[in-house]
């Protein structure tokens, strides 16, 4: 079983210290290490605590290892026994368009590969409301930039990817591209070509537009983004967009400048607290946060368990 005891020991294993970990799983350093208290108890002194942090001893990876190898037996007897059970079996996750640009989508990848038998299927989010969005009983899961919004843990189970920055993208011939970064006062002589973020509760690019630039300035807002990438290659105006937003393949002839006026926030897959998930909707939430752990990739691409700060 996928316990939390052991999702904090693989957290500490890659990250080699109590206080990232707990940061990583939305935790206090005394739960962390109470955890880890528990596998010690079990199987042994598992970690070497020092001045730099924890460096795990040759029972703590051996351990490790054990626990990797049982986790990818228990998700193949979980899936071989879904198999006998459902003729088709499916999730459903709810998302935002550009989720072909993180992560989480080689994971899906790799899932669909290591379990043909389970279809994943995809459903574009409105982003109006993202509880709306997750409500449907056919929605398993909901992928989207978090900014501003709150999401409970009461309510919500949430895994946390790559942290999102604004960029200006900018036409390479455009004297805003030598800039090592901008500021909303660089950009007052600009035109502008927007995603549409009525998508958010909150605007945070609009609404400082529209009160501080002129309303003539602005020349494009809507879901668009292939028009609004080729508008900027024109050296027809600017955006400001999300970095991970922009396929790699378009930058060609455009500049992405960091924006530090706005905070990015990150992205993140919710599903819903204290409900039946379905039986490949579990097997899919288990893997996503092993897959992150195993691969160790911190820092492009991470998802970490956001765990009740309650418990």
């Amino acid at each position: 079983m996928f316990e939390k005891q052991i999702a904090v020991f693989l957290t500490l294993y890659v990250t080699g210290s109590f206080t990232k970990t707990a940061e990583r799983l939305f935790m206090s350093q005394g739960t962390v290490s109470k955890y880890i208290a528990f596998l010690e108890k079990k199987f042994g002194p598992l970690v070497k605590r020092n001045n730099n942090g924890v460096v795990v001893n040759e029972q703590g990876k051996l351990v490790f290892d054990y626990f990797i190898k049982m986790l990818d037996q228990e998700f193949q007897m979980k899936y071989e026994l879904l198999q006998m059970e459902e003729a088709h079996p499916t999730i459903t996750i709810s998302t935002i368009p550009s989720i072909v640009n993180y992560h989480i989508f080689q994971v899906i990848k790799e899932f669909q590969k290591k379990y043909p038998a389970i279809e994943v299927r995809f459903q574009e989010s409105s982003m109006r409301d993202w509880e709306k969005d997750i409500s449907p009983e056919k929605i398993d899961f909901l992928f989207f930039h978090q900014m501003n919004e709150r999401i409970s843990l009461l309510n919500y189970e949430a895994l946390a990817g790559e942290f999102e920055e604004f960029v200006v993208a900018v036409n390479r011939n455009n004297s805003l591209s030598t800039y090592p970064e901008l500021h909303f006062k660089d950009l007052v002589n600009e035109k502008f070509f927007l995603l549409d973020w009525s998508t958010k509760k909150v605007d945070p690019i609009l609404n400082v537009l529209k009160k501080d630039f002129a309303e003539s300035q602005i020349l494009y807002i809507g879901q668009n983004l292939d028009m609004i990438l080729s508008s900027v290659s024109s050296n027809m105006g600017v955006s400001i967009l999300l970095k991970h937003i922009i396929p790699d393949k378009e930058t060609h002839q455009l500049k992405l400048v960091p924006f530090n006026d706005l905070e990015g926030g990150k992205v993140v897959l919710v599903r819903r607290r204290q409900m039946d998930h379905s039986r490949p909707a579990d097997l899919f939430w288990e893997f996503v946060m092993t897959n992150q752990l195993i691969k160790k990739v911190f820092h492009n691409g991470l998802f970490s368990l956001l765990l009740d700060r309650h418990e």
